[in-house]
């Protein structure tokens, strides 16, 4: 079922079906993936996981302690399987670099860069290191699945979203300030965060969607990808300052490391230029253009949505 809440359903109850069935959904994905649809897997599972954690941010006020708990088991989780999927997005990323730059000069020396990308992956994959990870997080998010149905959220309507979505959409403005003032990569990747969240809030709102909701789920999704791509590329930057002293390629990795500020570059600006169309109003400002979902069709209303 779509990532959504239903037409009549309660939110404490869409809220707990939805988590239970992305939890379950990846720990199907882990445990019969085969060598060909592993990589799939464990990137549709940690976004499931993703999902899931926005969910808990959502409702962070009212589940309390149990927050902190599954957030962090969820986050611990992710990260133990990153480590394979960054080594398969580590050369998706470096082929974009080369289609990107395939004129400059510069880009030929990716070649040999992508052979030691290649080995790395292979030896993550090697043996049953990577299948027993995948089998340890299957049963994780199964257990996390039975928790879910049994979290206790106990409010409903409207006023049972608007703080977190509020709140995630407040802290998305924050770090999309901090960006503009702040050139290193982690406040992209903190920016990213914030959007995510706020587009998995807003997707939760689907079947009530109109034209305006709909144009700026759209921009979010692309919002998220421009910045997850210039996170792509500073993962394949600090992987490459580590293979360059260990395979004697420092001028190999230096051009590439060029390539990968230049394009950095050419994300974060226009990231900024759709975040300030996308968070140009104060979060209550936000909310009371998000509210008018709630409202049946047909009983008045300006109709407006979020921009």
């Amino acid at each position: 079922m779509a990532y959504r809440l239903q037409s009549g359903e309660a939110v404490p109850a869409g809220l707990r079906r939805i988590a239970c069935e992305e939890l379950s959904a990846a720990s199907s994905l882990l445990q019969h993936a085969t060598a060909r649809t592993r990589d799939d897997a464990i990137h549709e599972a940690r976004k499931s996981v993703k999902k899931v954690r926005a969910i808990l941010r959502l409702m962070k006020g009212e589940l309390g302690q149990i927050y902190e708990v599954e957030n962090g088991r969820l986050r611990d989780l992710a990260r133990r399987l990153s480590v394979y999927r960054d080594a398969t997005v580590m050369i998706e990323t470096l082929d974009q670099l080369h289609e990107h730059y395939k004129s400059d000069p510069s880009s030929r020396s990716l070649a040999s860069i992508r052979l030691g990308l290649v080995a790395n992956r292979q030896r993550l994959q090697r043996g049953s290191r990577m299948t027993s990870a995948m089998r340890r997080a299957s049963d994780a998010l199964l257990a996390a699945a039975a928790r879910a149905s049994r979290w206790r959220l106990l409010i409903d309507g409207p006023v049972a979203l608007a703080p977190g979505m509020k709140t995630a959409y407040s802290r998305g403005r924050k770090a999309m300030a901090s960006v503009r003032r702040h050139t290193q990569a982690e406040y992209c990747h903190e920016w990213r965060k914030r959007v995510k969240d706020h587009w998995y809030h807003l997707r939760l709102l689907e079947g009530r969607w109109h034209a305006a909701a709909r144009s700026r789920e759209k921009s979010l999704k692309e919002l998220e990808k421009w910045l997850g791509e210039h996170h792509n590329l500073e993962v394949l930057a600090t992987r490459l300052a580590e293979q360059a002293g260990r395979r004697g390629m420092p001028k190999q990795a230096k051009l590439c490391r060029g390539l990968i500020r230049e394009l950095q570059g050419e994300l974060r600006l226009k990231a900024l230029a759709l975040g300030d169309r996308l968070y140009r109003e104060k979060p209550e400002q936000f909310w009371e253009r998000m509210a008018p979902l709630w409202r049946p069709r047909g009983t008045g209303g300006s109709g407006r949505g979020p921009a």
